[in-house]
């Protein structure tokens, strides 16, 4: 039995240009538990989510449980692992809990497509968004001075921040924006996608239980942003 999942091509470690990382790890590793194997087209990320949506592919990987996503796909039960985002500022950090703390048309940078919570989602009508399609593109404008805050996954940004020639001089870390769960999302146009989650539930049980999903994370996910960013000013200076 063969499911053909859209994998995004920007959120190493979880998934780099090739479709490749934690997710698809996981994904493939769990399925396989149940029978199922996986094929994938890697494309950006809100190219995976219309392609899902719109049953091209049968599910797409790395999508938050939010209200939007959970009236848009069918989502398993047990997240594939959470995911924490931040906010991230030009040089001074800022006291804000949460997006309800940001004023208005503050300068906000994030990746097209990408969900940062439902707080976010209902505030950010209010902010000057800009939204880029790779990391080193929202990396470069916040370390050039053209946001004023960007809000990154902090294992992305971790990993991006230890590549070649990609420095954090110009950033500083704040407060956690949300802590989300990450989920296989499933395309409700597919009648075999409510079976196919409960199987990949299933899988990720025996992952647990085996001690192969712990070996897992400990292998992919890298130091954390905050210290590869201190790293970079004492670097520099």
């Amino acid at each position: 039995m063969l499911i053909r999942i859209a994998a995004e091509d920007n959120w190493p470690p979880f998934s780099d240009h090739q479709g490749q990382g934690l997710s698809e790890q996981l994904v493939k590793a769990a399925f396989a538990t149940q029978g199922y194997q996986i094929t994938t087209v890697v494309v950006p990320y809100a190219r995976a989510l219309h392609f899902t949506s719109q049953g091209t592919t049968d599910a797409c990987w790395n999508v938050t449980r939010q209200q939007n996503t959970e009236q848009e796909f069918t989502l398993h039960k047990i997240p594939l692992f959470t995911a924490d985002s931040s906010f991230y500022y030009y040089r001074t950090p800022q006291p804000y809990d949460s997006a309800a703390q940001i004023p208005n048309d503050t300068v906000v940078g994030v990746i097209l497509g990408y969900e940062y919570g439902d707080l976010y989602e209902q505030h950010k009508h209010r902010f000057q968004l800009v939204q880029v399609s790779t990391h080193s593109q929202l990396i470069g404008l916040l370390n050039g001075g053209k946001l004023d805050l960007a809000i990154f996954f902090d294992d992305v940004l971790g990993y991006y921040l230890q590549q070649e020639g990609i420095k954090a001089k110009n950033i500083q870390r704040g407060k956690l924006n949300y802590r989300s769960e990450i989920y296989l999302a499933f395309s409700k146009e597919n009648p075999q996608s409510s079976k196919r989650a409960e199987a990949l539930d299933a899988g990720i049980t025996e992952l647990k239980k085996s001690g192969v999903y712990q070996q897992l994370l400990l292998r992919i996910r890298p130091g954390s942003s905050e210290q590869i960013i201190k790293k970079d000013r004492q670097t520099d200076q």
